[in-house]
C-alpha cells in the first residue's frame, strides 16, 4: 500500500505541534533527531525535548517529517531504490560490501577512520562544500557543527555515543548558503532526512542540498546526563573530562582515559539508554548513500555498505585515490552484522507489542 494510501495528505495538513507533541514527545519515542527544530522557527530545544517557543499556526510539517511519527520504509525504499528490499536483506538493500580502513588514518578516529576519510575526500574533489558533523566539548556534550575544512572534520572525529539534534545542523548549513551538503549520523537522523527528501509533500526547505548522507550502524545510543553521571561518574570514578574516547567491543562498553581502559558489560548500560531508541528498528542505516560501522570487521578496520549512486562514486574515487583501503568481509563477519540487524528488529517488535505502538503503522 502507498504512504498515500496508509497516511493521506490532509491529515498532515490537519496535525500541527500539539500531535506531535502528543504522538511523539509525551510517548517517549522521540530520538531528538533535530528535524522539527531545523525545519521550524517556533520549535526549540528544553530539557533534552523540542519544546513549542511561539504560536503554531498548525502547519503540520513537524509533524509529517518526523521519523517517529510513522515511517514506510518499503515506500521509501522504492523511492530512493526503485524497488523495496526481499525477505532476506536483512541489511536492507546495498549494492557492495566490503571492509576498509583509512589510508592513513587522521586524528582521534573510531575504527578505521572510513567515515572520515570518505567526508574529507568528498570535501576536497567538490563533491560537498561542507559536512555537518557531530562535534563535542571537553565534557562530552555535543552539539552539530558545520565543517568547512579537512581540518574540522578530522577533529569532530568518533562517536560520542550520546543523542544529538544534528539535523539542525543541516538548516545551518542551508542558511549559510552551501548547495552540497554532506552529512553523517545515526539510522534515525538519516531516515528523518530522506523521509523529507521523498516524502509526498509540497514544502521545501533546501533538502534538495544534501548531497552525501553517511550513516553509523547504531544498536542503540545514551543520554547524556544518565550516561556520565551513573556510568562514567559513578560506577568507574571518572570525570567526563578525564574521558578520551569510547568505544563498544566485543560485548563490553568501554571507556577509555589517560589512567586506561574501563569496561562493563553493555547489557549493564540499558539505564542509561535514550529512551526514544526503543521504536528504531534500522542497525544499518539502510537508507544512507553509504552505511559505516564496527562490527563484523577487524580491529582498526570498519565495515561498508555502499547504497546508492553517489556513495558508490565517493567510495570508489576514494579507493581509486588511495584514501582508503578495501579487503573481503568474512562469512563470519557478514553473519555477525546479520545477527545484529535482526535483534534490532526483534526487539522493535517486542516494543511495539508490549508498548502497543509501531510506526509503521500509526
Amino acid at each position: 500500500m502507498a504512504a498515500k494510501e496508509m497516511y493521506p495528505e490532509p491529515t498532515f495538513l490537519e496535525c500541527g505541534f500539539a500531535d506531535l507533541d502528543y504522538k511523539v514527545v509525551q510517548r517517549g519515542i522521540c530520538c531528538l533527531c533535530g528535524t522539527c527544530i531545523a525545519l521550524c522557527p517556533r520549535i526549540g530545544q528544553q530539557n533534552r525535548k523540542p519544546t513549542l517557543m511561539e504560536y503554531d499556526p498548525l502547519c503540520g510539517l513537524c509533524y509529517a517529517y518526523c521519523p517517529r511519527s510513522f515511517f514506510d520504509m518499503p515506500f521509501f525504499e522504492k523511492k530512493l531504490f526503485g524497488r523495496s528490499r526481499a525477505s532476506e536483506e536483512v541489511l536492507g538493500i546495498y549494492r557492495s560490501a566490503m571492509a576498509a580502513r583509512a589510508t592513513p588514518v587522521r586524528g582521534k578516529v573510531q575504527d578505521g577512520g572510513v567515515v572520515t576519510a570518505l567526508l574529507v575526500h568528498a570535501l576536497e574533489t567538490g563533491v560537498i562544500d561542507c559536512a555537518v558533523v557531530t562535534d563535542r566539548n571537553s565534557r562530552w556534550q555535543t552539539t552539530p557543527k558545520v565543517a568547512t575544512t579537512p581540518e574540522e572534520i578530522i577533529a569532530a572525529a568518533g562517536t560520542k555515543y550520546t543523542i544529538a539534534p544534528s539535523i539542525a545542523g543541516v538548516q545551518m548549513a542551508i542558511n549559510s548558503g552551501f548547495t552540497k551538503i554532506g552529512f553523517t549520523g545515526t539510522p534515525c537522523q538519516i531516515q528523518a532526512l530522506r523521509k523529507a527528501q521523498l516524502l509526498d509533500e509540497p514544502y521545501q526547505f533546501g533538502q534538495e542540498r544534501i548531497a552525501l548522507m553517511i550513516g553509523l550502524f547504531c544498536m542503540e545510543n545514551f543520554d547524556y546526563q544518565r550516561l556520565m553521571t551513573g556510568l562514567v561518574k559513578e560506577k568507574m570514578n571518572l570525570q567526563p573530562t578525564d574521558v578520551e574516547r569510547f568505544e563498544i567491543q566485543r560485548g563490553m562498553f568501554r571507556v577509555i582515559s589517560k589512567e586506561g581502559t574501563k569496561e562493563v558489560p553493555l547489557q549493564e548500560t540499558d539505564e542509561f539508554t535514550w529512551p526514544g531508541c526503543g521504536p528504531c528498528f534500522d542497525f544499518t542505516a539502510e537508507l544512507a548513500d553509504v552505511s559505516v560501522g564496527s562490527v563484523g570487521s577487524p580491529g582498526g578496520w570498519s565495515t561498508v555498505l555502499v547504497r546508492t549512486d553517489p556513495g558508490e562514486s565517493i567510495y570508489r574515487s576514494a579507493l581509486s585515490a588511495g584514501v582508503i583501503e578495501e579487503k573481503a568481509l568474512t562469512d563470519k563477519g557478514m553473519a555477525l552484522v546479520k545477527r545484529l540487524a535482526s535483534e534490532k528488529v526483534s526487539r522493535f517488535e517486542d516494543y511495539a507489542s508490549r508498548c502497543k505502538l509501531d510506526i509503521r503503522r500509526i
